[in-house]
């Protein structure tokens, strides 16, 4: 059965998201995703969050009265973006991701964007859904901190983050941030800024988003979050 999420699933669906992410990292030759408290409660967060904001992007998957798997979108200024799609381990190959996905896009755009793993049933699910790919790629390692050189003008923190990353969001892609922009002030996240022309959200393991209108404030932004990452 394909339900509206209710805030009450949030915590047996972190569970579904831990044994499913971890599934996937093993069978793609990654290491095991471990459900660290740190994570866990990131994972939660998240999940309420998107849960709260964009209720009627958000679905749960349910068999025999057990959460099996959840979608998660959201809309900003008319551009949506899938956030979250999984079924638990075990229950995929049943129609159950199709169901959830449809479920979704429901509320969908002619402007609608997917980050999509590299497994290829789901690669394939979202080209059946009329989605074009378009290649990115994750870069992993440490930084050679010998390397990274003394930049200026990037001010990590501040009051004018959020208005900051609606304006290159807007001028970049055409849909600001909007309670994303909060929601990552709130969790602590470092916010580095070159106010006016870009951004960058700093995590432990690195950089969540980077976002500027030209070549030189990104670079000096990559160059900041590498300096300020574990």
């Amino acid at each position: 059965m394909i339900r509206p999420m209710l805030a009450t699933d949030v915590a047996p669906l972190v569970e579904v998201q831990h044994q499913t992410f971890d599934d996937l990292a093993r069978r793609i030759n990654e290491a095991p995703f471990e459900l660290t408290p740190d994570t866990r409660e990131r994972l939660t967060a998240r999940m309420a969050h998107l849960q709260a904001s964009d209720p009627e992007s958000a679905w749960a998957a349910e068999v025999d009265g057990e959460l099996v798997g959840c979608a998660l979108a959201l809309v900003r200024d008319g551009m949506w973006f899938l956030s979250l799609l999984m079924v638990k381990p075990g229950y995929q190959g049943k129609g159950i991701g199709r169901e959830l996905l449809d479920a979704s896009l429901t509320t969908s755009t002619d402007r609608s964007w997917i980050l999509s793993t590299v497994e290829p049933a789901a690669v394939r699910r979202y080209q059946r859904a009329g989605f074009a790919l378009h290649p990115t790629y994750t870069a992993k390692g440490v930084p050679d901190r010998a390397a990274i050189p003394a930049v200026s003008g990037v001010r990590v923190g501040g009051d004018e983050h959020a208005e900051t990353m609606d304006h290159v969001l807007r001028v970049l892609r055409g849909a600001g941030l909007g309670a994303e922009a909060g929601f990552y002030a709130e969790r602590g996240s470092s916010i580095a800024v070159v106010p006016g022309k870009g951004f960058a959200v700093l995590r432990p393991l690195g950089t969540a988003w980077l976002g500027a209108v030209d070549e030189a404030t990104a670079r000096d932004l990559l160059w900041t979050v590498l300096a300020e990452a574990t």
